[in-house]
């Protein structure tokens, strides 16, 4: 892409030399991504998906609500007594090995059986009570931990991570979010699992919005519960936590530390009781909302990286919140672009944010000195690549509804001028990449197209074809023998460019 010179800014300067290696680079980014609930991972759509996010962005762990639900069948009572059935959990877990990928197994929700309430949460009714008996509950946690290590394999189940509830300080999922009955569900499980193998990897509290961490460590350190990792969750608009049906609507945070503060805040926290200790955001996203366009907009790329950017070294996981558009907490999704939480759409068609993670997939191992706070520069085992952006935050005055379901045409900033040096002389393959405005940018097309509720079979295809993720530029170029290498790249507000320089094979 190329800008008149008079229009351009000036530039952003790079100069790195591939000698100067600032050391790995930090993949909390990589560890895990989210899933509604484990009955729609058995779907052949939803499979697929989960199998499309792995192969292209290399996720490890995936992490859902409600693997204890009713419709796993997993725990009933007859006469009062307690039958454990978990073969539909198996079905689950071996269905996600088969990908590559492993289970952040987060505990919950209640079976109705073992209940002592029947208030419940979502389209597919979670309930949110603690258990009626507790001694049931215990012997529950400590069959499912024995079945888990006999089917899978004590070293495979001794890889996951085992994490108590979902944001038990919201009274949607938790009983009034009463705190002390959640300490005491965390004490009880916890003991029941390591009661099985002290190897085995438990931790909580799974807080929204960054909650509870230091009263939840003070508790742990005095019931002597075992605590091997933080989760709690954030998101990127102000007000509020959960919004189960989607009939609200945010305005994304303005504050530039949104969700970046409060992973500093937390490993602060940890740090002044429990240092070292793993912190795991086991949920984030640009809002918390799953019916919000900001999820399909360009600008979620570079929100995305601003974000993890600013992060780095705070967090040992971020786990974006969700995989796919198929998802069902709201009830099935309603149309094919519809606010949903997914890197992908329920037809499969690739959103904006998809491209920021897959970009941060086709990086190498080792950053480069010389890196802003908007770009990730490495050297790769055949010479450079760096994902470079710009974040702007939108001059927005109305919710994200009405905001994020206009057209927004981008406008040219400062050019990035790349200059490397101690490059090994010889031919190379330039590539570039692009995500922002009207590149990999199916969603602008969709609300030129008025946003139909269903797409065409033609419509799906267009879509597809727009996303494809094409090089906008794909050159040979020589490096010298003085191992230099100038090129200037236009970016836009809100772009997100990917630039390959891999040397040819002999």
């Amino acid at each position: 892409m190329t800008l008149p010179l008079m229009a351009q800014p000036p530039a952003r300067q790079f100069s790195l030399d591939m000698n100067m290696v600032a050391g790995q680079r930090d993949m909390a980014w990589q560890d895990c991504v989210g899933a509604d609930h484990p009955g729609i991972l058995l779907r052949p759509d939803n499979l697929a998906q989960l199998k499309l996010v792995h192969d292209e962005i290399g996720f490890k762990f995936i992490r859902f609500h409600g693997i204890l639900h009713d419709d796993m069948d997993a725990y009933h009572e007859v006469n009062g007594k307690p039958v454990y059935n978990f073969d539909k959990i198996d079905a689950v877990y071996d269905a996600i090995l088969k990908t590559g990928m492993k289970p952040f197994v987060e505990i919950g929700f209640m079976p109705h059986d073992l209940a002592s309430g029947t208030k419940t949460i979502f389209y597919w009714q979670g309930n949110g009570s603690p258990p009626k008996d507790w001694g049931k509950w215990s012997d529950f946690m400590t069959a499912f931990a024995r079945h888990l290590e006999t089917r899978f394999g004590v070293a495979e189940v001794r890889s996951w991570r085992f994490e108590v509830w979902n944001e038990p300080n919201l009274d949607g999922f938790w009983t009034d979010g009463n705190q002390q009955t959640y300490f005491k569900l965390y004490d009880v499980t916890a003991k029941a699992i390591k009661a099985v193998d002290p190897a085995l990897l438990i931790g909580g509290p799974s807080t929204a919005g960054a909650a509870w961490v230091p009263e939840f460590l003070a508790h742990t350190k005095e019931s002597g519960a075992a605590v091997d990792f933080i989760t709690t969750h954030a998101y990127g608009v102000n007000g509020g936590f959960l919004d189960e049906k989607g009939e609200g609507d945010n305005k994304l945070a303005p504050q530039p530390g949104s969700i970046s503060n409060d992973v500093w805040n937390v490993r602060r926290e940890i740090q002044a009781d429990a240092p070292g200790l793993p912190l795991y955001f086991t949920e984030w996203s640009t809002s918390y909302n799953p019916r919000d366009p900001i999820h399909d907009d360009y600008l979620s790329a570079a929100f995305i990286l601003d974000k993890l950017k600013k992060t780095e070294g705070g967090a040992q996981s971020m786990s974006y919140w969700t995989y796919t558009d198929l998802f069902e907490e709201a009830g099935p999704p309603p149309s094919s672009f519809h606010g949903g939480f997914g890197l992908v759409n329920r037809e499969g068609i690739r959103k904006a944010a998809f491209f920021a993670y897959k970009y941060l997939n086709q990086l190498g191992a080792q950053a480069l000195i010389g890196a802003d706070t908007r770009s990730v520069l490495t050297k790769t085992e055949n010479g450079f690549a760096g994902l470079i952006w710009d974040y702007t935050m939108p001059d927005q005055k109305e919710s994200n509804r009405p905001f994020f379901r206009k057209i927004r045409p981008s406008v040219a900033v400062a050019p990035a001028e790349l200059n490397i040096s101690n490059l090994s002389p010889g031919s190379y393959r330039l590539s570039v990449y692009r995500t922002g405005y009207a590149a990999n940018d199916a969603y602008t097309q969709y609300l030129k197209w008025g946003m139909p509720k269903d797409l065409s079979a033609d419509q799906v295809a267009e879509l597809q074809r727009l996303s494809a993720d094409s090089p906008e530029r794909s050159e040979t170029v020589t490096v010298g023998a003085d191992g230099t290498f100038h090129r200037t790249i236009a970016l836009r507000q809100n772009d997100v460019v990917l630039v390959r320089l891999e040397k040819a094979p002999r």
